[in-house]
């Protein structure tokens, strides 16, 4: 690997951690402020004095530690242990451990601090650890859920840039060797992009014929047909399922209603459609 493939992979995986926090973030803040305005509703609803206030601040001494937490604790352990890695006897456990130790740090903290302020701010005592075995089992559930997603949108935001990152070396893969490279289950095809005469659309593949082989890739059309330009080879959309290459087309003959069917040189026969008519008859 060299020094700028290192530097887009570790880029690519800031980016992912700064966006999966992010949106974790703004959803554990949604949460606060819903939860909150429920407890006031709520005592509104039963006619109980209540100091407002309390809501915002039981749920919010929740909230900070499990942001902080997530920032500096689970981030960190995801990347040394990313879902899906080399065994999940490695990885499992570690999120099993990382999960319990993520919720006693949090409950710990919470309840320390509504101890601490609860009787300044509100003139009452909290007692948070009056059954501190209770309690945990308690909170321990609504902290494993926020664990896994945190875990979970880390995964997906990650995954984004990876496929950005393939994206983007099958392009400079196309512009400087000429080559198409297409993933076929778990393999990857290194195509000579000249060797490309059609391609059909089936469902979210394509099933791309370079010279006398058909490949199934896991692609759009439109994916395909981007990879074909950068290598340097005239393809273009003839009907809403199938992209050819135009250099390959030898007759084209009308079927009626402005459709149209395309012979290429090695024989095969495509459909066109008149909607697409103005793209083949382009110089």
């Amino acid at each position: 690997m060299n020094t700028i493939d290192f530097q887009n992979e570790q880029d690519a995986e800031r980016r992912a951690g700064l966006h999966a926090l992010l949106a974790f973030s703004a959803m554990a803040l949604a949460f606060w402020v819903v939860n909150a305005t429920s407890i006031i509703m709520e005592e509104a609803r039963d006619g109980e004095s209540f100091n407002a206030w309390k809501a915002w601040f039981l749920e919010g001494s929740s909230t900070v530690y499990l942001l902080i937490l997530c920032w500096i604790a689970v981030g960190p352990w995801e990347r040394r242990f990313p879902l899906g890695g080399a065994s999940w006897t490695r990885w499992l456990p570690a999120h099993i451990g990382g999960a319990l130790v993520f919720s006693l740090l949090h409950v710990t903290a919470m309840g320390v601090t509504r101890d601490a302020l609860y009787p300044v701010l509100f003139n009452t005592d909290y007692h948070f650890f009056e059954n501190p075995l209770q309690t945990f089992i308690y909170e321990l559930r609504k902290d494993v859920l926020s664990y896994v997603s945190v875990l979970l949108t880390l995964t997906g935001f990650r995954t984004i840039e990876w496929h950005r990152l393939e994206a983007a070396a099958a392009r400079t893969e196309a512009r400087t060797h000429h080559r198409v490279n297409l993933k076929c289950g778990g393999r990857v095809m290194h195509l000579a992009a000249s060797d490309f005469s059609s391609a059909r659309a089936a469902g979210n593949y394509v099933e791309a014929r370079f010279g006398t082989r058909q490949h199934l890739a896991r692609m759009t059309l439109n994916q395909l047909d981007q990879l074909l330009r950068e290598a340097g080879v005239d393809s273009v959309r003839v009907h809403r399922s199938w992209l050819v290459n135009r250099d390959m087309i030898a007759q084209t003959a009308p079927t009626g209603e402005g459709d149209v069917t395309l012979t290429l040189s090695n024989g095969e026969t495509v459909p066109g459609s008149r909607r697409y008519r103005d793209r083949l008859e382009a110089a």
